[in-house]
């Protein structure tokens, strides 16, 4: 079967990218499996230079770009695309690019799948869900389309996204504790709350552990000027291409979104991947997974002084915590388990095939 995925952008810093990287990698090991992806751009493309999936750019799948003569040259393209490379299903990761793939459908004989990493917010001219099958990859998000009746129970399917998981855990030195904070530099994602709460620790605390954030994006300038005001010398790490280097050496993983449409962040399994204890806000969705105090630690949205206490317990007693992250690294080895994500897609696929 041939199977075509559209996302946005494939960028390094993105749960969609490595989403879409671990699918294409699981379904290259799998027979009469083809993949392909359409993307309007990004930074992480390379990222799928070893993979067997064929990527084009076309800037008129960008959101950002978007426009009637846009879509219309996209929809254009797309529909050519699906007769030359005899597309089976088109697989969408954006609401954008599924409403491309359900017009797109109606000129050639092909199923649409649209994937949900969150929840938007504003309703524009295009519907948030248009496809044959929805998946939902987080639990909040399947009774979301569930109890809003957006999908009957024959064509929503829950997901979720799985990642490659170490054997074991990785082992911790026991120096002073690395903690990190790792996201898009944007504003609903929080860091300058790490960056405050961090300023609130006593000095005492502060120089027990090594505190960093990385990532990239438009308020960059602005968290390395609140860094500098507070003094806080939190080091900026910038782009990491590798994220599981950088996981095995750290111990605490810090989520600071106060998005409330927030699917269940992909860094976060791939820190607890790696044995890191999870500080995370209460965003939406992530106690379905996440149980406060026993796999991790959860703070107040928003609440600077909340998450600085958490940061003072973990930093003072770093060891009476590695209970506690080993049991989410084992809960997240089962929950998120690749092979399992792969195997369930596959069936989705040969489903939707059947039933055309």
């Amino acid at each position: 079967m041939n199977i075509l995925f559209l996302t946005n952008e494939l960028n390094y810093t993105c749960g969609v990218t490595t989403h879409l990287l671990n699918l294409t990698n699981g379904l290259a090991k799998a027979e009469d499996v083809n993949t392909s992806i359409i993307c309007g751009g990004g930074n992480g493309i390379e990222k799928f230079k070893d993979t067997d999936a064929d990527i084009t750019v076309n800037k008129s799948f960008l959101h950002q770009h978007r426009s009637y003569i846009n879509y219309a040259k996209a929809l254009y393209f797309l529909i050519r695309y699906v007769k030359k490379n005899k597309i089976d299903i088109i697989h969408s990761h954006t609401h954008y690019a599924a409403n491309l793939a359900y017009n797109a459908s109606k000129f050639r004989s092909v199923k649409t799948v649209q994937t949900n990493h969150g929840l938007l917010e504003k309703k524009g001219r295009l519907p948030h869900f248009r496809a044959d099958i929805i998946v939902a990859i987080n639990e909040h998000i399947y009774d979301f389309i569930t109890k809003e009746k957006i999908a009957g129970e024959n064509n929503v399917s829950f997901i979720r996204g799985g990642i490659s998981v170490p054997l074991n855990p990785a082992w911790k030195a026991k120096i002073r504790p690395n903690i990190l904070a790792a996201s898009r530099f944007v504003e609903e994602k929080g860091l300058d709350i790490f960056i405050k709460a961090v300023s609130l620790l006593p000095e005492q605390d502060r120089n027990k552990a090594e505190f960093m954030i990385s990532g990239e994006g438009k308020e960059e300038e602005n968290l390395k000027k609140l860094n500098k005001e507070y003094g806080t010398n939190i080091k900026f790490l910038g782009r990491v291409e590798d994220m599981p280097s950088l996981f095995r050496e750290t111990h605490v993983f810090v989520f600071t979104s106060s998005s409330e449409t927030e699917g269940f962040p992909t860094v976060i399994t791939e820190a607890a991947a790696h044995n890191n204890l999870i500080i995370s806000s209460g965003c939406s969705g992530i106690e379905k997974v996440l149980i406060s105090d026993f796999d991790g630690m959860i703070f107040k949205p928003g609440d600077a002084y909340d998450l600085m206490i958490k940061l003072k317990l973990v930093i003072d007693n770093y060891d009476t915590f590695k209970p506690m992250a080993e049991h989410f690294y084992n809960k997240v080895k089962k929950l998120y388990d690749l092979n399992t994500m792969i195997k369930k897609h596959i069936e989705l696929y040969n489903s939707c095939l059947r039933d055309s």
